[in-house]
């Protein structure tokens, strides 16, 4: 019987080492289930901060595609359209590098001012832009009729036309 005692205790002994073994890998993967976690995280919070700062220095930074001389563009604005469709043939053609931060800009630009006198009313017409110009130049251009190299044309004339 002290025969059949003995060999229950060493099961026992044996059994309760794998025990405490599977814990401790167990903690361990645990720990490295959180470090992966935590990095992970850390990693998109960073890339997030990254692109929300790149986002704002293009809206409110000094931002051009090209350094001078670049190189100039002719473009057609059509009278009556929207700042978006503007943003998207200026990216378009190279003169800016992100439409969203571009109709941002004027969309802030124009916020709280008079429906009457926005601070960039975006005029229909044929301008000649250059990729070196920044948002702030471009829209110098663009809001003045002046600097048209050809009569306006609306929306609905050119949908019009053959």
């Amino acid at each position: 019987m002290s025969n059949m005692n003995s060999s229950v205790h060493k099961g026992t002994g044996r059994s309760s080492g794998i025990r405490v073994l599977l814990r401790m890998s167990g903690g361990f993967l645990q720990i490295c289930l959180n470090i992966f976690i935590y990095a992970v995280i850390i990693f998109f919070v960073v890339k997030a901060v990254h692109y929300t700062y790149d986002f704002a220095y293009r809206i409110f930074g000094d931002v051009s595609v090209e350094v001078e001389p670049g190189r100039d563009v002719k473009i057609l604005i059509l009278k009556g359209e929207s700042t978006m469709n503007v943003a998207t043939k200026l990216e378009t053609n190279k003169l800016i590098p992100d439409r969203y931060s571009f109709f941002l800009k004027v969309q802030i630009g124009n916020f709280g001012s008079d429906e009457n006198k926005k601070k960039y009313e975006i005029m229909g017409g044929t301008y000649v832009l250059n990729t070196s110009m920044n948002y702030d130049e471009i829209l110098a251009v663009i809001t003045d009729a002046k600097n048209s190299i050809e009569g306006e044309i609306s929306v609905e004339e050119a949908e019009n036309s053959p």
